[in-house]
Order: C-alpha cells, then structure tokens, then sequence
C-alpha cells in the first residue's frame, strides 16, 4: 500500500484526468512502437539480400519513428502540464491554509514566515520535479515489458538467463531509495532555515546595518549553507551511483550475448539478424530501467516533500466556523467576557477575565508588555480563540457568528499598521466596495492634505509594507481604512505608539473622529491617550488589577498611577 503522502499527492495529480487520459494512451503508443524497432532491425538485416522487401519494411520504420516521436512529445509535454496544474492547486491550497491558520501558530511556528515560504516553493518544487518523472513510472515499465517480449520472441533461454540478474538491481534500488530518503528529509529541512535565514535578513536589512550584524548573517547562511551541501552530496552520490553500476551490467551483458550468438551462428542455429535485433532490444532495455530507477529514487524526495506539504495542509490550528454559523446580531447592546481564559500549552497569559462593555463605550487595557492587553483583543475577532470561557456579542457566542460577518464588523487599527504594495486608494478600501467615498474616509483620518501632495495622489503606490510612506502617513491611511470600512467596533492596538508628537497629534485627531459612536478597544502605551476612557483596566499577568475611570486610578495610588507618574517623568 502507499505511503499516505503519495496517496493524497497522486489524488490531486488524478483529478487532472483529460491531460493523463492523453499521456497513458501516448505512453502506450510510445512503449508498443519502441517495442517494434528491435524486430524490425532483425527483420531488414535477415531480408538485406531482397531490395523489394527492404522497402516496403523501410516505410514502417518511418511509420515507427513517426509515431515514437509525436507520441514522447504529447506524453512529456502533457505530463509537465499536469504537473505544473497540481504544484500551482497546492500552492493556492498552502496560501489558503496560512490564511486560515489562527496566529497562536503563525507565532509558534520555529522557522516562521520563511519556513512556510519554503514549504511554498522549495518542497513544492521537489513535487514537481517527482512529478514529471511519473510519466516515466508509467511508460517505463510498459517499454520493458515489450521488449522484453521481443527478447523471448528472439531467444526464449538466453532471455531466462538474464532475467536472474534482475533480484539484484531490485535490492540494489531500494538500499539506495531508503539512504536518498533519510538525505532528502535533513537537505529539506536545511532549505527550510536557509529560506528562512535570507527572509529574515531581507527584513531586518536596517538593523543589520545598523548593528554591523553583516558577516554575522553571512556566516550564519554559510554554516546552513554547508550542511545543505553535505546532505545534498550524500544523495547526489546515492543518484550517481547508479547509472554506472546499471552501465557496466549492461556491457557485461551486450558482452556475453555477441559470444553466445556468435557460437550459435557458427553452428548455424542463429542468424546476425537475431543477434543485432537481441542486442538492439537489450540496450533498449536500458533506458526504461535507468529512467525507472531516476524516477524510483525521485519518487523518494517527492515523498518527503509531499509529507511536510500535507502535514501543513493537515495542521488542525484553525478558527473553525461554526456548525451552523449565524449572522452578526443586528440587535445588540452588550460586549461580555465570561470566565475567559487563553494561553500556549499550560501557561496562561489570560486568568478567569470577566468585562461587560455597553454599546458604545470605550475601554482601554493598560499594563506592562506581555500582561495580555492584545490577546484580549484578538480574542474578539477570534485571530484565536479561547483556552476556557466564552465572549458574547449580546446574546451571541462569537464563535456562532459566522467567521467572515464577525470580523467584518470589527474595524482594526495596529501600531504598525499592514499596507499592501498597492495604491492609497486601493489600500484605504482593502477589498471592500461601497457607497462611501475613499475621499470623505480620508478627509475624516486627516490623511487626504498629505495625500495630495504624492506623485499621483491617490493612484500613488505605496510600496512593500507601505515603506514609502512614513509611520503617520501609514497610521492616517490605516485609520482611513478603518472610517471606510466603517465597523460598529473598534480595536485599537497601540495605534499611536511609534509615532513622534507632531504625527501623534494627527493621527490622534483621526482616531477620535474614528472612535465616534463606535464601541472602541483601546490597547494603550501612552495612557495620555486614553484620559477620556469609559473604563480602563490595569492588567498584570493575565489578571485585572485596577479597573475604573482615569480619575479614579489615580485617586487609589496603585499601578496605574505609577505606570502614568513614570511616564510623565
């Protein structure tokens, strides 16, 4: 039975039926004609003394190359096709994944953005690679089942004689797939940091500059770099070996079959034809074997490639929809944590959280890095959800609202605010056509004077992570992006932290104009910013410590007074 991985693998390469339709008759045309030349070769040397019969057997040779040829082109041609529509399905299917996955995986994930980038491109690639060679599994063994008739039809005993060998090379092979298997998983694997060594440099080019980090990257890429080559040697060699050693059993044979014929035609029992076409079949022989065993041992990384692949595609840390997912409520009036509790594995970054939130309102969580300020707030658009507990929006449990129609109620504003390489306008709209104007949203952010002044306005592109704009000009659109979409709640995740006091002072503005008639999360650094807040609570560890009015905070001479009177200072 096959390994689990090659089965789902060969399942996604079946459902390209039309094109392997084609490549299985192709391939048989190609394997029933190739059969043919070892025959015909012994026929026009046995008739060279008879020119009538030379012609008419010299027009079904062209016949036969004729249709080897169109036959391989449409076999090799179709298969790549197939093959290139199978990779391209799983990476569609690999994007959607990462899409779905909840971010409790996407930050536990050991070789992050550049490890699953790996598993996009270079494992995909491996697949690929195994899986034009498929057409070869297929047609190889039809080739040598041919002529392998042809040898019997020539010479039934000295054919049995041959055939002893074959055990041999069987063992031989699969002693040399098992190595190339355990090779490929470590060389894949190496990829997978190297990949991810090179994302990670292309990322943090500015603080490696700025911290002379250069060779440091550059000797960390030669220590994975080497190794990758190691392992890759060690497979090279295993592939390597075994065109050779097929090679030198094929002379050994072509050897001993020119001294059994040539005995046999002194004897008068055979004729050159028969020993020409014997051998003519017997070199032929090699090419299906040689590109069986390539495609045999290529089989093995594909395998190791496959697994890693679907091991992604099996990974279980999604945010399920609900069996029967309702809409969003359109009644509601209260925002409710009950009893909530998350955390990785047996440490709990958030305890028993209770809040009730009136329509309306805003709230801002407040304490040191790490207390769970965000946590709370992505527990609310369900990027994961809870380990115990459950939010409601009214009277509905936010994992029965349907995924799609729960965030698309809930309008987000980070401290780095995620701008695509795309235009301003396209960028403050994020998918979404509606009514409202990209003007009036922009105008209401305090982004549209600035906006104006770009090379093609709103058409300008803003480059990758929007990093031709400064960091007010990305929070303004950010915000834009949010008065555009146009949600009933807010998340506010730091949104003004990186920010100097001129561009503070902006985006401030837009956020207030944002925050308007919206029930708002306001995860703060700056506590300056949240003064107005209906509620602030003071997180330490997971657990709320104070809780109330700005005011009031102050009055109780706690946490929150220390944490504003440090900042002040």
């Amino acid at each position: 039975m096959l390994p689990k991985e090659l089965r789902l693998t060969l399942k996604e390469l079946f459902l390209q039926k039309k094109y392997l339709i084609i490549v299985a008759l192709t391939g048989i045309t190609g394997a029933a004609c190739k059969g043919q030349i070892a025959i015909f070769i012994q026929r026009m040397i046995d008739a060279s003394s008879s020119p009538e019969k030379l012609k008419s057997l010299a027009w079904i040779g062209l016949a036969l190359s004729f249709g080897i040829a169109v036959s391989r082109y449409f076999h090799i041609y179709l298969m790549n096709m197939a093959s290139e529509k199978v990779v391209q399905s799983l990476r569609e299917k690999l994007q959607a994944k990462f899409m779905r996955l909840n971010l409790k995986f996407h930050n536990n994930y050991a070789a992050g953005s550049g490890g699953l980038l790996s598993r996009t491109f270079n494992d995909i690639r491996v697949i690929q690679d195994g899986l034009r060679l498929f057409a070869d599994l297929f047609s190889a063994p039809l080739i040598f089942i041919f002529l392998i008739a042809n040898l019997f039809f020539l010479d039934s005993q000295l054919t049995v004689y041959i055939f002893l060998i074959v055990p041999i090379l069987i063992l031989f092979l699969r002693k040399i797939s098992k190595g190339i298997r355990k090779a490929s998983l470590f060389g894949i694997e190496h990829l997978e940091k190297i990949t991810s060594t090179i994302k990670e440099s292309l990322d943090g080019v500015r603080t490696i500059q700025s911290f002379n980090l250069e060779k440091k990257m550059e000797n960390r890429l030669h220590v994975l770099g080497s190794e990758f080559v190691r392992m890759r040697r060690s497979v090279h060699s295993r592939v390597e070996l075994m065109g050779p050693i097929t090679e030198l059993i094929a002379t050994f044979l072509v050897l001993a079959v020119i001294f059994y014929f040539s005995q046999r035609i002194s004897m008068g029992v055979a004729t050159a034809g028969t020993l020409i076409g014997f051998i003519t079949a017997l070199l032929q022989i090699n090419e299906p074997i040689k590109k069986f065993q390539e495609a045999y041992v290529r089989i093995q990384e594909t395998r190791v490639a496959a697994e890693r692949v679907f091991h992604i595609l099996d990974e279980d840390s999604e945010v399920h929809e609900a069996t029967y997912p309702q809409p969003f409520p359109q009644f509601w009036d209260t925002i409710e944590y009950r009893n909530v509790s998350f955390g990785y594995g047996d440490n709990l970054l958030i305890k028993d959280f209770n809040l009730s939130v009136k329509k309306g309102q805003v709230v801002a969580f407040v304490g040191e890095s790490g207390s769970g300020k965000s946590t709370l707030a992505n527990l609310l658009a369900r990027f994961y959800d809870p380990s115990n507990g459950s939010i409601f929006i009214g009277s509905q449990d936010v994992k029965e609202i349907q995924l799609a129609d729960l965030r698309k109620n809930i309008g987000y504003v980070s401290q780095d605010v995620f701008l695509f390489a795309d235009s301003i306008e396209n960028n403050i709209k994020a998918g979404i056509e509606k009514e409202t104007s990209v003007l009036d949203a922009s105008q209401a952010a305090f982004a549209h004077d600035f906006i104006l002044k770009q090379p093609y306005q709103y058409e300008t592109r803003v480059g990758e992570r929007g990093n031709l704009l400064s960091g007010g000009e990305k929070q303004r659109v950010g915000i834009a992006r949010a008065l555009y979409k146009d949600a009933p709640i807010l998340i506010l995740d730091e949104a003004t932290s990186a920010l100097d006091s001129v561009s503070e002072v902006q985006v401030q503005k837009g956020l207030e104009r944002l925050m308007a008639g919206r029930t708002t999360f306001v995860i703060a650094h700056r506590l300056s910013t949240i003064q107005n807040a209906d509620t602030i609570l003071v997180l330490n560890k997971g657990v709320v410590v104070e809780s109330g009015k700005h005011a009031d905070l102050l009055n109780q001479n706690g946490k929150y007074k220390s944490l504003f009177e440090a900042q002040l200072r």
